[in-house]
């Protein structure tokens, strides 16, 4: 009877699965509804949402993906329990974390409780904060255990992604809940309620995330065996000597996963832009703490990068000798390294900086990491275009930690950077055609040739070229700057329109070369101009 029951209620939901998404998405509005209520009621409501919202996402993943067992012997059978129970308890740590959210929220709790990460015990308010601080840090670290198991055992993909989602927007949250005692400080009501619903909602996304996690775990296979670490299989005949040889530049291949050299000359671009806005010129101090968290930001967005394309840059002759493809550092360290800097540079930019600036920072992180590298990169040939947006992010940076704010003038810089990329990375492109070819990426040579690579070099060249020609046109650069810009323009369109004639590896080695010039040269001559000739 009870089963009857059951399919009466299920069978409408499994006849037509958008009203599953439908339902998991009227549960998450209540879950936000439940942070601006009342403290018990909210609490419920949220409670609720959040059991309804897990089933419809469980249903329909279950509906999505099937089921296919495994037999597993006693090894493997006990590691699948203890990943899933792994996954179980972080996933009930977040749900814990959200109710306790909900509860602070509507009982304004936050502000009996200014400081981070500790407070000082004036009522029952702070013991609330401090448990959910408490909640919300355990299931941090749960879900990264839960990430490193994941990517160590090389999991199905579905699997992988999921957890990176969850670990993602669970550190993204927690550094929105940072944000909150900082705007609490200083007395904002209406930004920190703004603040806290982000809060919220991201948490409740991060727990959707592990419910398709632990659901995909119980349905799909487990790996039966964990894959050798490379170093163990590569390089057949490697003596100990080279091995132990090798250990001194360890330091050095934990740097390169940073990218150092592509850092410099986005730094460049956030010092400059610090020089040209309307205040004038900057503190020595302001200057030295946004380029630590700007160059900490973009090293941990690389190292993650390195993390994510290691089954591609194995098969890549300009890759294939970084530390992990070559078996040097495991790739799990690639990803912590990333993660801690991120978070490391976040929090010394919103502390010594501005809020501002540190949110502008983080933005061009997740662009880099979600949406070129785990999206665009693998899957469209516009990748390079859409995803050169996460390079322009720098000037803004270096805009907002001087003015605290945006302008038209900071958004035409990001401007520039933007149609600079794709002709700057497609002459690199047209020289490894053949090695993005092999590891199946779909870059604009691999799909659409040669021919087409070059005109649009062009193309993006003239619109970059107009773009740098605007801002003495707006009054916000003089004629040193607009002088140096057509010169070193003139330059970089000559070596287009030379590709485009002759198509070689030789001429688009010198515009691939020249274009790392022309943009440094471009943003020290703003600088120049406004220091100088002002």
């Amino acid at each position: 009877m009870r089963r009857e029951h059951a399919r009466a209620i299920l069978f409408p939901l499994l006849r037509f699965p958008w009203l599953l998404v439908v339902l998991a998405l009227i549960a998450y509005g209540a879950v936000l509804a439940g942070g601006i209520v009342p403290a018990l009621t909210g609490a419920a409501v949220s409670g609720i949402a959040m059991f309804t919202l897990g089933a419809a996402l469980a249903i329909y993943t279950g509906m999505r993906v099937g089921v296919a067992p495994v037999r597993l012997g006693g090894r493997a059978a006990s590691a699948r329990r203890a990943y899933l129970t792994l996954a179980f308890a972080a996933t009930g740590v977040l749900y814990l974390a959200v109710i306790f959210g909900a509860i602070n929220t509507s009982a304004g709790t936050l502000w009996t409780c200014q400081t981070w990460p500790g407070c000082e015990m004036t009522g029952d308010g702070a013991w609330l904060a401090l448990a959910h601080r408490g909640l919300a840090g355990g299931a941090t670290l749960l879900i990264a255990a839960l990430a490193v198991q994941t990517w160590r055992i090389r999991h199905e993909r579905s699997l992988r992604i999921a957890v990176t989602w969850a670990l993602g927007l669970m550190l993204i949250q927690n550094l929105v809940g940072l944000a909150q005692v900082l705007l609490a400080q200083g007395g904002e009501s209406q930004p920190v309620a703004v603040a806290r619903l982000m809060h919220l909602g991201l948490s409740a996304t991060a727990w959707g995330a592990l419910v398709v996690l632990t659901t995909l775990a119980l349905r799909r296979p487990f790996p039966a065996t964990v894959p050798p670490r490379p170093a163990s299989v590569a390089r057949p005949g490697l003596t100990d000597t080279v091995l132990l040889e090798g250990k001194p530049s360890l330091l050095k291949d934990y740097i390169s996963l940073t990218k150092p050299g592509v850092i410099s000359l986005l730094i460049l671009t956030t010092i400059t832009s610090m020089y040209i806005t309307p205040a004038g010129i900057p503190e020595l101090s302001l200057v030295l703490w946004t380029t630590l968290g700007g160059w900490l930001m973009a090293s941990g967005s690389h190292s993650i990068n390195c993390y994510l394309d290691r089954d591609i840059d194995v098969n890549m002759g300009r890759t294939g000798r970084r530390p992990i493809p070559s078996g040097r550092i495991p790739a799990w360290h690639a990803l912590a390294l990333g993660i801690a800097l991120g978070v490391v540079a976040f929090v010394i930019l919103a502390l010594f900086v501005n809020l501002l600036a540190a949110i502008l920072a983080l933005a061009g992180f997740l662009y880099y990491v979600f949406i070129y590298t785990i999206w665009l990169k693998r899957t469209s040939k516009h990748n390079i275009v859409i995803g050169g947006g996460a390079g322009a992010f720098p000037p803004l940076v270096g805009w907002a930690a001087v003015t605290g704010s945006l302008a038209p003038e900071a958004l035409l810089l990001w401007l520039i950077v933007f149609f600079w990329t794709p002709p700057h990375f497609w002459a690199l492109a047209l020289i490894r055609q053949k090695d993005y070819a092999r590891a199946g990426v779909p870059m604009l040579p691999v799909v659409e040739g040669d021919q087409e690579t070059r005109r649009q070099i062009v193309i993006y060249t003239l619109a970059m070229l107009a773009l740098t020609a605007l801002p003495p046109v707006l009054g916000m650069l003089g004629w040193a700057y607009l002088l140096s810009a057509a010169v070193s323009g003139s330059l970089f369109l000559h070596y287009a329109l030379k590709l485009r004639r002759d198509g070689t590896t030789t001429t688009a080695w010198a515009l691939y070369k020249y274009s790392l010039l022309y943009l440094a040269i471009l943003f020290v001559a703003m600088v120049v101009d406004r220091v100088v000739f002002a």
